[in-house]
């Protein structure tokens, strides 16, 4: 028995390529001519109706409906291309500039879906227009499952062209064009994920927020990015017991909470008591012998940490590491001057909060633009003292306050007040004395009789923090 020559062995594995290519080829048409129906169906049974009854308000409209139509014009472009040219590759380039179209319908694809359950469940009107349609026999389907079908098509892209890659020649010149074709459809598909996640991080800050009980401390801000959260067992100073904390770490701070009722669910309402705030960028997590048992340290304090297993201890400090890490590189970037944040307890937490309330409520008025009236305002500022370094929860030691002298603003004055001192050199004097005193605050009362002075002192405290 003769076997197979190496002629016909290649022409076989030729043809079962071209065939596999084929298939893949009429893939990516007939799936880009369902997509179409789809948002036909979107446009045709929703959009323009509630568009031309005027049945919600405009704004509403864009926020849920404003994208679809660009996007339906561009894969009616798409579609064309593909029919009319031979090689797939030159038809995703020619669009590849548009496809960040995409991008912009996935960043505000939540906001979309909530506006929309809002509105179902506020206009009886819409509701019910809403609902007639999804019965409709040639559409049969959820607003909602067809405003998330653009989400999933520029990741549906990227697969196909990789699979037509994987069944087209090397040598062949349109191996070229579909690689360059993947990268451009790669990159908005990785755009569209960070958009996602970056939206999940959002809500689920906005979530803890409102679980902070008092809304203490405020953690919306932006670049604050949620890393990791978690349950963990905090180690007492005596070593004897062991009670559960909730950590959550951003990538600039790390928050250890009590959760109000053991057992509860830490999404309701003030579920979480917020303990301390830990600076990152001076925190240090390193393992400890035993299983799962782990230490931060953030100057003077210091946390004796334990988790269920080995693995999830190891993964904290690793992250938090990380996260450290990270922030360092962005810190000698950006040089922003947060070395002096200190670890925050619960009553500090409060202090801040009614501190800067009165800076926000206070209302100063001028009666003459050129003439600036005295309008005296007393403001809490705090300041660190030195006390016991090894007790950071005692009340600071009975010490005279340090007096902050400031320069006097002339009686009459136009425009903004000039500063003898910078904000760095009055940093230093609410600054402690010592390098290794504990981070305990206590309120020193000034007395300011100028607007420029107020707002000035409102940033320094700002920073401070």
């Amino acid at each position: 028995m003769t076997s197979p020559s190496p002629d016909r062995n290649m022409d076989e594995n030729k043809e079962r390529r071209l065939r596999l290519r084929k298939n893949v080829l009429d893939e990516i048409i007939s799936s880009e001519e369902s997509y179409i129906k789809q948002l036909d169906m979107l446009l045709n049974g929703f959009v323009r109706p509630v568009r031309d009854k005027n049945t919600i308000p405009k704004h509403s409209f864009s926020a849920i409906f404003g994208d679809i139509e660009p996007l339906y014009s561009l894969n009616i472009v798409l579609h064309d291309e593909l029919q009319k040219s031979e090689n797939v590759g030159s038809a995703f380039l020619k669009i590849a500039p548009y496809l960040k179209l995409y991008s912009t319908y996935a960043h505000d694809y939540e906001l979309a879906t909530r506006s929309l359950q809002a509105l179902r469940k506020s206009n009886k009107a819409f509701e019910a227009f809403v609902s007639q349609q999804e019965r409709l026999p040639h559409i049969s389907r959820k607003l909602e499952a067809l405003l998330i079908v653009p989400i999933q098509r520029v990741p549906r892209y990227r697969l196909l062209l990789t699979e037509l890659i994987a069944h087209t020649d090397q040598t062949e010149e349109e191996y070229t064009i579909l690689n360059a074709a993947l990268k451009q459809v790669e990159a908005v598909a990785h755009h569209i994920n960070e958009q996602i996640r970056e939206q999940e991080n959002v809500q689920r800050m906005i979530r803890i927020q409102r679980s902070l009980a008092q809304g203490n401390p405020k953690i919306i801000t932006p670049g604050r990015r949620l890393i990791k959260e978690g349950s963990l067992r905090k180690v007492s100073a005596d070593s004897e017991s062991a009670h559960h904390r909730y950590f959550i770490l951003f990538n600039d701070m790390l928050l250890y909470c009590r959760v109000r009722s053991p057992g509860s669910e830490i999404n309701h309402k003030g579920s979480l008591i917020c303990n301390c705030v830990l600076p990152l960028r001076h925190c240090k997590a390193e393992a400890v012998v035993g299983d799962g048992l782990f230490r931060v340290t953030c100057r003077d304090e210091c946390l004796l940490l334990c988790s269920d297993t080995a693995e999830e201890g190891k993964q904290w400090v690793e992250t938090i590491s990380a996260a450290v890490e990270q922030l360092e590189a962005n810190f000698r970037t950006l040089r922003k001057e947060s070395s002096s944040r200190r670890p925050i307890r619960k009553r500090q937490l409060h202090q801040k909060d009614s501190l800067m309330r009165k800076f926000h409520q206070k209302k100063l008025t001028l009666t003459d633009q050129n003439t600036c009236l005295p309008n005296a305002f007393e403001v809490q500022v705090l300041r660190s003292e030195n006390i016991d370094s090894h007790s950071p929860r005692q009340n600071p030691t009975s010490k005279s306050p340090r007096v902050i002298k400031l320069p006097k603003w002339p009686e009459s004055c136009s425009g903004s007040p000039s500063f003898t001192y910078s904000p760095r050199k009055l940093l230093a004097f609410m600054s402690p004395s010592s390098p290794n005193s504990s981070p305990v605050h206590e309120v020193q009362t000034v007395t300011l009789k100028r607007e420029g002075w107020l707002y000035f002192l409102a940033s320094i405290v700002g920073d401070y923090f």
